[in-house]
């Protein structure tokens, strides 16, 4: 009888163990899945490069006749008071609401950077505040320049850099 006894006690130590295993491999499982599913959930539908890609022409101030074309990664040109800059670098931070946007570009004598915020109003329209020093967490349009941007349908490339 004790010898009996001894091997349903190995037997259920056993079985203890494998389901201690089993159970930690599916608690595991869970966490990867829903840490997936909040990675799924912080990317917005349309809110990523791709989504920016195209001319985006300044609303609201028809004289600087100011505009962003954004070909791809390599490529970002910007018009603005009768001048036009290709970025020379930039930096895009997508997990901030709104996001970072900051650039760098090359006049005849120097580098200038700049700190600004962009975000989608809608598919179609970009709001977007570019700051004289530090910048904000959020659109202030008191210690920056404020313009609104509209995606403008035809594709075309209508200016080329000139740097």
């Amino acid at each position: 009888m004790c010898g009996t006894n001894y091997v349903y006690k190995e037997d259920r130590m056993i079985m203890k163990k494998s389901i201690l295993i089993a159970s930690i491999g599916v608690f595991l499982s869970l966490i990867s899945i829903g840490q997936s599913h909040l990675a799924n959930l912080n990317e917005t539908p349309g809110k990523n490069f791709k989504s920016m890609i195209g001319l985006w022409e300044i609303v609201g101030e028809q004289d600087s006749k100011g505009a962003l074309e954004i070909i791809d990664s390599a490529t970002i040109l910007i018009r603005f008071m009768g001048e036009e800059k290709k970025l020379l670098n930039y930096k895009i931070d997508f997990s901030k609401s709104p996001f970072w946007f900051d650039f760098s570009t090359r006049d005849t004598v120097s580098t200038q950077s700049f700190k600004c915020l962009i975000d989608f109003v809608n598919e179609d329209m970009l709001k977007w505040e570019v700051f004289d020093g530090e910048r904000s967490e959020h659109f202030t349009a008191s210690t920056g320049d404020l313009f609104y941007l509209k995606r403008v349908r035809s594709k075309s490339n209508k200016f080329v850099s000139s740097n």
